[in-house]
């Protein structure tokens, strides 16, 4: 049986990288993230991201998380070793669908690039961004977007 194929948005990066904690509920939201990661690494998942996530991820560590150069390049360089997670480069027909996908929905241009390549590529898209679950279910008409808890609880 052939590995899932997931498409990680940043936001699942930055959990795990920063491991973050919901400030409401006390929820560790980057262990759900660790988990699917550990998947990638093991072969029982394939991941893919793209440039454009490594660099949103930059600037939210710098700009928001206040990290060092150095603490950025060594995360960068802890995604970039983890087997069967690829990064992937967005073609022009990557950028062509995703300004589709931008002008029939609510997307942001990232999302919307995310999303043209995660169709192309996953089975699955993972996200924090509810309103981007929603959009793409919606759109596809079953749930391919999920949380990564809500991913885990489904292929258990």
């Amino acid at each position: 049986m052939a590995a899932i194929k997931v498409f990680l948005d940043t936001d699942v990066l930055i959990n795990w990288l920063a491991k973050e904690v919901d400030s409401v509920t006390g929820q560790a939201l980057w262990r759900a993230s660790y988990q699917i990661l550990k998947r990638v690494e093991a072969g029982k998942l394939r991941g893919f991201i793209t440039i454009v996530n490594v660099m949103e991820l930059r600037f939210v560590l710098r700009r928001k998380k206040r990290w060092s150069e150095g603490e950025i390049a060594s995360a960068i360089k802890k995604i970039q070793q983890i087997p069967n997670l690829t990064v992937l480069v967005p073609t022009e027909a990557d950028m062509i669908a995703a300004y589709n996908l931008q002008g029939r929905l609510p997307l942001g241009p990232f999302d919307a690039l995310y999303y043209a390549i995660a169709r192309a590529t996953a089975d699955f898209l993972i996200s924090r961004d509810q309103a981007l679950l929603t959009t793409i279910n919606r759109a596809e008409r079953k749930e391919i977007a999920l949380t990564p808890e809500g991913f885990l609880g489904k292929i258990s």
